[in-house]
């Protein structure tokens, strides 16, 4: 069964499995500061407004950096948008939020600049998303100027501001009072207060081995990009995930480019083990002394109106210090608000009913901070079992697109004739599939013995499993068979042209597997002219071609549909909105019998799941218009989980 649960929300907890750390802590690795300046259209904006303060952000950044790496400044009024990075075009579509969702880790440090003028002045925002530690700036940082000779330079004190050192670190599970960081770059010059010093902060992400292969190498620093030799496995991408309320405040900075920290979590295990874990990284975050201002959250809105009897209290110092009145909160208006200011972190305590949690919060300026908290504590324990629900279902589906992807690229490299890296490639995503099956299949075993494992998610994640085995074991036979083609390649008494035909053969198979018809009649093509006397291989082309035409202008249409429009859906309402097109588009091909189209569209099936979690994973939860995005989501997903099934039993059907 090729069945994909569509996960509307990425959970960011796994579950426990001991990994070995692997991540490279590059300490002698410049960073690449790429500024990315995005200008809302108006006269004073020009051209040369812009290069201007592309000049002036460069002369304010580059200097500081120092021999830790390089300032880039792109202006996305220059660059046409079919080069633009996917970061770049999720930022144009999205706005700061995109920087929310996960991502794979590139290495580049990219800080978005949003520039307008309106009302008389120059307004300025800006957010970075680090692609080492996969992680995002907490806050969206704001300033307005009037004169246009400032503009330059408040961009460069914002983005100066934030700029977040970053650094990976190894730990054991268990309770962890204090761990040594690496820092990128420490090995390169000198530590200057600017870089860090003691009483910074540091939020912290977890990284995972993912099964899907790594993006293509952002530049270094240098320019410098070393390709990959020939035939070689892409290595997996590397996701990285916030592990929430876990800082890391500096307690010592050292001569050999590492700082100590000590450790202020919210969790008796810090740093658990998990399956596909790698390390972990961190970033420092641009705190200040000041006020801070929470809101309790919870999973029920009837709880909310008693979040008021819960006691707030917050302090520099750390957890378990006694009481003192003054760090007391004061709740007025659904906000508690602590009546002094607090130094770079603070250690919240809220209580209620006997039980105490402890929350780090980073103190970054006066928005208030939703830290999330149950008056019923039953609801966090089964909060608890979801997660760990949610991130198997997630772990399973990014499995299943690795496939996809692996299925895709394997059947390139045969087109190229590259057999033996198609071979290589095929290898390697059997590997990591059959791995992914082993690790999830392990968890979703603890997971059941909970009573609150929801069986119909549990059902979804098992047939994901089934599918992604059942294609492993077509891939498993495509490794036999490209085996065999590389062996007769580099034998030199087999004519090449046989040889050529066999790769041919296989990648036909490939292709139709996968619903890529017009590809395959391409391919049949290539066969027919290889291979003129087959009478066999051109019945086979001329009988595909038959079966692929459309059998009516209402088939016709519906094949558009869902292979281009329905493709190209981007927001949550309009999957919400589309769905009863596409519910009657997959009526039409199953009417006239066409599997192929279907086929097809379990592949785009993937890419929708992608979209639906990158689209919820910025939504604010406790803003009535997200929580409405996030229940059609959801709702979506279980519509498009349902479709799934019909449409897979239609195809597999003999």
């Amino acid at each position: 069964m090729r069945v994909r649960l569509l996960a509307a929300v990425l959970a960011t907890v796994a579950l426990a499995r001991p990994a070995p750390a692997q991540l490279d802590p590059e300490p002698k690795t410049p960073t690449l500061w790429r500024v990315v300046l995005k200008a809302k259209p108006h006269p004073l904006l020009s051209p040369s407004f812009r290069e201007q303060l592309k000049r002036d952000a460069l002369a304010a950044l580059q200097p500081a950096m120092g021999p830790l790496g390089t300032v880039e400044v792109i202006d996305l009024g220059e660059v046409p948008r079919d080069k633009w990075e996917p970061l770049w075009q999720q930022f144009d579509d999205k706005g700061f939020s995109a920087l929310d969702a996960p991502r794979d880790l590139t290495g580049a440090k990219t800080h978005f600049l949003a520039l307008e003028y309106r009302d008389g002045q120059y307004h300025l925002e800006a957010r970075q998303h680090d692609g080492f530690a996969g992680l995002a700036s907490p806050v969206v940082r704001r300033q307005s100027v009037r004169a246009p000779e400032l503009v330059g330079r408040t961009a460069g004190l914002m983005l100066d501001r934030d700029f977040g050192p970053t650094g990976s670190f190894d730990a054991t599970p268990g309770k962890v009072d204090a761990v040594k960081v690496a820092l990128r770059g420490g090995q390169l010059g000198a530590l200057g207060d600017r870089v860090v010093k003691v009483g910074d902060v540091f939020a912290v992400s977890q990284v995972f081995k993912t099964q899907r292969p790594a993006p293509p190498p952002v530049r270094t620093a240098t320019g410098k990009i070393i390709a990959a030799p020939p035939g070689s496995v892409p290595p997996p991408a590397l996701s990285a995930t916030l592990r929430p309320f876990t800082l890391l405040r500096v307690i010592e900075v050292n001569k050999d480019g590492t700082v100590r920290c000590g450790v202020l979590t919210l969790y008796q295990n810090p740093f658990p083990a998990a399956t596909n874990l790698v390390g972990y990284r961190c970033m420092k975050l641009g705190t200040v002394d000041a006020p801070l201002t929470v809101r309790l959250v919870t999973s029920n809105p009837a709880d909310q109106k008693s979040t008021g009897q819960a006691t707030v209290r917050a302090t520099e110092a750390g957890f378990g210090t006694p009481p003192d009145p003054k760090d007391r909160f004061t709740f007025r208006d659904g906000l508690f608000r602590s009546e002094r200011s607090l130094a770079n972190v603070a250690c919240v305590t809220v209580t209620h009913g006997g039980r105490s949690v402890p929350f780090p919060v980073p103190v970054l300026g006066p928005e208030p901070v939703n830290l999330p908290f149950e008056i019923n504590p039953e609801l966090e324990r089964k909060a608890e079992n979801l997660r760990g629900l949610v991130a198997a279902a997630a772990r399973v589906a990014d499995a299943r697109n690795a496939q996809t992807i692996c299925f895709e690229a394997t059947a390139a490299l045969i087109e190229k004739k590259k057999n033996a890296d198609a071979l290589a490639r095929a290898r390697g995503g059997f590997q990591a599939a059959d791995a992914a099956d082993k690790g999830i299949a392990d968890d979703l075993a603890r997971i059941k013995e909970s009573p609150d494992a929801s069986p119909e998610l549990v059902r979804s994640i098992e047939r994901q499993l089934a599918a992604l085995r059942q294609f492993n074991v077509q891939l498993a036979a495509h490794v036999k068979t490209l085996e065999a083609v590389v062996a007769r390649e580099n034998d030199p008494t087999i004519a090449a042209r046989e040889v050529q035909a066999e790769a041919l053969v296989t990648r036909i198979t490939l292709l139709l597997g996968r619903g890529d018809v017009d590809e395959a009649i391409n391919a049949y093509d290539l066969l027919v002219t290889l291979l003129p006397e087959n009478a066999e291989v051109k019945a086979r082309r001329d009988k595909l071609k038959a079966d692929w035409a459309p059998k009516s202008d209402a088939h016709a249409k519906a094949r558009d549909y869902l292979l281009k429009k329905w493709a190209a859906v981007a927001t949550v309402p309009d999957f919400r909105d589309s769905l009863p097109d596409l519910g009657r588009a997959v009526e039409e091909c199953k009417k006239v019998g066409d599997k192929y189209t279907l086929r097809k569209l379990l592949t785009v099936f993937t890419a929708a799941g992608v979209k639906l979690n990158d689209l919820v994973a910025p939504l604010d939860p406790n803003a009535d218009a997200d929580r409405k995005l996030a229940a059609d989501a959801k709702a979506v997903a279980a519509a498009l989980a349902a479709l799934e099934v019909q449409i897979t039993e239609f195809v597999d059907a003999k």
